[in-house]
């Protein structure tokens, strides 16, 4: 192999090794550093709740930011709460909790800023932590 396919073969894995690190940079609540985090809903008397939850094997804490447009026959809402937080380890922790009528169409933004790093939550959860 010649010295420039080396080079060349060399620089093509220093490139995926950093899309590959990057890629991770914004993750959906689920990371190398264990945390978990997503949007639990229960629905009960023709209500929806919303639960902000966090899920980490090390004790974290930071800022976090839940935005929730809803809409339905009876009208709209935009909701927005946000604040500081701690969690312990391995103890789930609801940062925020909205209800909204069941069946409305709700858009959800929940992020988080754990120990400066940040997370894009605004998935569900599919099972409760």
């Amino acid at each position: 192999m010649s010295i420039s396919t080396r080079t060349g073969t060399v620089a093509l894995g220093l490139i995926l090794a950093a899309i590959a690190a990057t890629a991770g940079m914004a993750n959906s609540g689920t990371a190398s550093s264990g945390v978990e985090c997503g949007i639990v809903r229960t629905s009960q008397g023709g209500m929806q709740q919303l639960q902000a939850t966090i899920l980490s094997p090390k004790a974290v804490s930071g800022e976090y930011r839940l935005t929730i447009q809803s809409a339905s026959n009876g009208g709209s809402s935009n909701i927005s709460q946000s604040g500081e937080f701690v969690a312990r380890a391995n103890e789930q922790t609801t940062l925020a909790s909205v209800t909204v009528t069941a069946g409305a169409r709700s858009t959800v933004t929940f992020e988080l800023t754990a120990n400066g790093k940040k997370y894009d939550c605004s998935q569900d959860l599919v099972r409760q932590l």
